[in-house]
């Protein structure tokens, strides 16, 4: 009977400390990590090599926003140089993906396929960011 008291005791406790605790500490954004092992297709592994190098900058530039830190001129227009350089060879890259997966053994499609979908999570968070600050967000137009 005073283990099943103790037992609710805690989980009200858990209950109230979670239901009380901002909203910003479940929301945090964490790095993306690029895939440990390379799928050994040359494209394939160029094109997650240079869409992790784009995530990093975006990356950088999106956590110093977030803090606050103002982004001197010259080095936010040599941010988005070297983004659009990232950008360029990936599209060098795109057009040799697909053949080169087909043509590969199954192990590595497998890690092709995996190292992609990682890309993939990189590549649409530098999207949602990049299109936040051009486009700006609903809070800055009603301002």
């Amino acid at each position: 009977m005073k283990s099943i008291r103790k037992l609710s005791r805690y989980i009200s406790i858990g209950l109230f400390i979670g239901l009380f605790m901002p909203m910003n500490v479940w929301s945090q954004d964490k790095r993306i990590k690029p895939p440990k092992r390379k799928s050994k297709i040359t494209s394939v592994d160029n094109f997650v090599k240079h869409s992790f190098e784009l995530y990093h900058k975006v990356f950088v530039y999106d956590s110093l926003t977030k803090v606050g830190v103002e982004v001197p001129a010259e080095i936010e227009d040599e941010l988005m140089e070297r983004a659009e350089r990232d950008a360029d060879s990936l599209w060098q890259e795109v057009p040799d993906i697909a053949e080169a997966i087909s043509d590969a053994p199954f192990m590595k499609q497998a890690k092709a396929t995996f190292n992609l979908n990682r890309t993939k999570k990189a590549l649409r968070f530098c999207m949602l960011s990049v299109k936040a600050y051009f486009m700006g967000t609903e809070d800055d137009e009603d301002n």
